[in-house]
């Protein structure tokens, strides 16, 4: 029987935090939205909210799906840290640590390996991948139920890809400047019109950046496909709301592996092979929900 826990939802634009119901479900009678700003406002600001509702609603443990790079070693000095990350004033900063004095277990974990886990268990697939689309672009994979961890986590979105033909665009990651984050987060795309992220929902489905976007989240999908054999994608993400999305990068997906793949799932069955989340908005926090459950102590 699930328990009431707490979850955070970290992303690099905004955070959700919320109180489960009995049944360890969302209900927006106990969640809180946070505008991510500084670590010290946006962290406290969670903080506060939990400590003011943990005596209304006592909760046993806390989940966090958090933007990465992050420490998962439990090892490290820096475990349940982001590390580095390219938004600005985040890099190595104690999450896990701003909710030690709650008293309560907390299970961390990357903002696209939780979603993964969630929508395997869901599905009943024995793995899957989880790509977001947003501010940033990250990767996530669980197999058997396990999310993926080794020197880090996975990093795809920082893969070098194939530019599409007539993109001159440089890309925008601090780090690799043309990854496939670099070339195809929200400010990519922006900068590619001349405009800024915010105003990305002004320009119709039928305008050829989003051709040209779709190609490199389908290199994406191409290199996790070859790799590791994963049963689904899933992709979700701000971006990624612009349905559109889908039916560019399937086709992209189908051109690149060229039929070296010829299994019904890529060659028929692709709209299920690569989809959207099964919860929408919800995955998130969900998963950050079904994290906390793992660490309750019964």
């Amino acid at each position: 029987m699930p328990s009431i826990v707490a979850a955070i939802e970290m992303g690099g634009t905004g955070c959700k935090v919320a109180i489960s119901d009995d049944n360890g479900q969302f209900t927006e009678q106990y969640s809180f939205q946070v505008v991510t700003t500084t670590p010290e406002n946006t962290l406290g600001e969670i903080h506060d909210w939990l400590a003011l509702k943990k005596s209304e609603r006592p909760f046993l443990a806390i989940g966090i799906a958090c933007f990465g790079p992050i420490d998962l070693d439990k090892k490290s000095k820096t475990y349940g840290y982001i590390t580095t990350t390219p938004k600005p004033g985040w890099q190595y900063v104690n999450v896990v640590g701003a909710f030690h004095d709650l008293n309560v277990p907390i299970a961390f974990e990357t903002d696209v390996n939780a979603p993964a886990m969630t929508e395997a268990a869901l599905r009943g697939d024995t793995s899957a991948a989880y790509i977001t689309v947003g501010t940033g672009v990250g990767v996530g994979l669980a197999i058997e139920g396990r999310p993926i961890h080794g020197l880090l986590h996975p990093e795809g979105a920082h893969i070098k890809p194939e530019h599409i033909s007539g993109d001159d665009y440089p890309g925008c990651c601090p780090y690799h400047n043309s990854c496939i984050e670099g070339m195809s987060c929200a400010k990519a795309v922006a900068d590619r019109l001349s405009i800024l992220p915010s105003q990305l929902n002004t320009i119709p489905d039928d305008h050829p950046v989003w051709n040209i976007h779709a190609y490199y989240i389908a290199q994406l999908c191409a290199s996790i496909i070859y790799l590791t054999s994963i049963q689904r994608i899933i992709i979700g993400g701000g971006l990624m709301k612009r349905q559109i999305l889908f039916k560019h990068i399937r086709k992209h997906v189908q051109q690149i592996l060229n039929g070296y793949m010829d299994l019904p799932a890529i060659t028929q069955n692709i709209d299920e092979y690569i989809c959207p989340s099964q919860l929408g908005d919800l995955i998130g926090i969900q998963s950050a929900f079904d994290l906390a459950q793992t660490v309750i102590q019964k």
